[in-house]
């Protein structure tokens, strides 16, 4: 193994590769693993430069006197790669082991099998367990690929006026195709995360317009059980579509999503120096007169000759 200047980057990359795996203790084990793999790769090294080395500890100087190389880590894209790639399969063979093996029991010698590769994964090399990660983590995808492919929900049809229709996107494998189809990142969901898990467990339903020739122009995310809103609508390529587009509009009116209310217009800010709208209501409120009868002006009160006067006009 080379002479590492600073080991710092080697455990670096192992331990972000092996938070891919869900079990600590497997993704202890794991981290160990990868950053031995690294040190055995020439290519992910390079000689010390003499800047490097001018306040290299002692064993530097220690080793150069011996006639030994200093090396520094350098990125190798393959490597990462791969590192990430093996701890993806590990963390497959952990969801294997969790399975219940008296559901199916013609799955047992599996399910043991990937229990046994967690526990001797302590004893084992980084390439012996890269290759039976490899085998039994495709197990898993064959029976998770047959279950991607069964229906989670109705298959339901809505033709509209225009004689277009609107499908509803019943399995993952099915909202796969879609995601192929329209060129987005549905193509690469699954049950397990993304769009693929909300179609899987219930709480999102998907529908495809498709017209006369089959052909696809809007792939709609809608909130289930209830449709009471759209989560994302799109058109092929992530193009967007805007919310009054009619064949949407008749969508929502079938499924009873509610319709979005438009925001109410802001009131239009004061100029510079003007006080806000309510404040010039209060203002005006102030400037105007009391009408109250304490404060209106009293009548001057008659004389005893005008009171004589006006009593003597009555009779």
């Amino acid at each position: 193994m080379p002479n590492v200047l600073d080991i710092g980057p080697v455990d670096a990359l192992a331990k972000r590769a092996s938070e891919r795996i869900s079990n600590p203790a497997v993704a202890k084990r794991y981290a160990k693993l990868a950053a031995s793999r690294i040190l055995r790769n020439p290519r992910c090294f390079r000689p010390a430069a003499e800047a490097e080395l001018s306040n290299a500890p002692a064993w530097v100087e220690a080793a150069l006197e011996r006639g030994e190389t200093i090396s520094v880590y350098r990125r190798n894209g393959a490597m990462a790669a791969r590192l990430h790639s093996v701890a993806r399969r590990i963390n497959d063979v952990e969801r294997l082991s969790a399975m219940d093996e008296t559901e199916k029991p013609e799955r047992a010698a599996a399910i043991k099998e990937a229990r046994r590769f967690l526990t001797k994964i302590t004893n084992a090399n980084f390439d012996d367990a890269a290759r039976r990660a490899l085998q039994l983590s495709e197990i898993l995808a064959v029976w998770e690929g047959a279950a991607d492919t069964s229906d989670v929900c109705e298959d339901q049809s809505i033709v509209l006026l225009s004689g277009r229709i609107w499908r509803r996107v019943t399995s993952v494998a099915a909202l796969r195709a879609v995601g192929r189809e329209f060129e987005n990142c549905l193509a690469r969901t699954s049950r397990n995360n993304g769009y693929g898990a909300m179609l899987f467990r219930g709480t999102a339903q998907f529908w495809v317009l498709r017209d006369f020739n089959g052909a696809g122009h809007v792939v709609a995310c809608v909130a289930a059980p209830l449709a009471t809103r759209f989560i994302e609508v799109k058109g092929p390529r992530n193009v967007h579509v805007p919310n009054d587009h009619p064949d949407l509009l008749q969508l929502a009116t079938a499924l009873g999503v509610r319709p979005t209310q438009p925001r109410p217009p802001m009131p239009p800010r004061p100029r510079f120096g003007e006080p806000p709208m309510i404040m010039r209501e209060m203002i005006e409120q102030l400037q105007q007169p009391c009408r109250c009868s304490l404060c209106q002006p009293r009548a001057v009160p008659f004389t005893l000759s005008e009171r004589l006067r006006r009593g003597g006009a009555t009779h």
